[in-house]
């Protein structure tokens, strides 16, 4: 019971220590009305952010990079784009993430929109905008993707990515 509750504490410690960091990813400041370009290793995050009701809605079109696509990969078995607002240094205030539904990868990309309220970045704060994603692509579609802890059959390849913010 002892051991149990040092771990609980030394948990609770370690967990209101940690934060998301962006400081490897590009990021750009966040101009409202204006049309920027933020490219990822996958994705060109073509986007314009905006103040909108109680939020920053940051909306556009993400286009798959295709000089370093992987030749096999023309189905998305998995897409998750996210957007996030950091601080200057590059810690995430706030974010927001988007699921798309299986689908053929195709040159014209996919649009997003993220909702960042406005109370997750303090008003004196040089906020800044980034993405990232995760995704699963294959040659063919399947019927359904396999359930967390199932892969695909041994005669499927399968080319998964990601890039975002990592935990400090």
């Amino acid at each position: 019971m002892k051991k149990s509750l040092i771990l609980l504490s030394f948990l609770v410690v370690l967990t209101g220590c940690s934060h998301l960091s962006a400081t490897h990813l590009p990021r750009n400041q966040l101009v409202p009305d204006q049309a920027e370009v933020i490219a990822l290793d996958f994705w060109d995050f073509h986007y314009v952010a905006r103040t909108e009701g109680d939020g920053y809605l940051v909306s556009g079109k993400a286009l798959p990079n295709t000089r370093v696509w992987p030749g096999l990969a023309e189905w998305f078995q998995e897409l998750v784009l996210f957007g996030y607002v950091t601080d200057a240094q590059g810690i995430v205030l706030g974010g927001d993430h988007r699921l798309y539904p299986v689908q053929r990868m195709v040159p014209e990309g996919v649009d997003f929109a993220f909702r960042i309220p406005l109370e997750a970045v303090p008003a004196d704060t040089d906020a800044q905008v980034t993405f990232g994603y995760r995704m699963s692509l294959t040659g063919s579609q399947f019927q359904s993707v396999p359930r967390r802890g199932e892969s695909f059959s041994s005669d499927v390849d399968v080319f998964s990515a990601q890039q975002g913010p990592l935990p400090r």
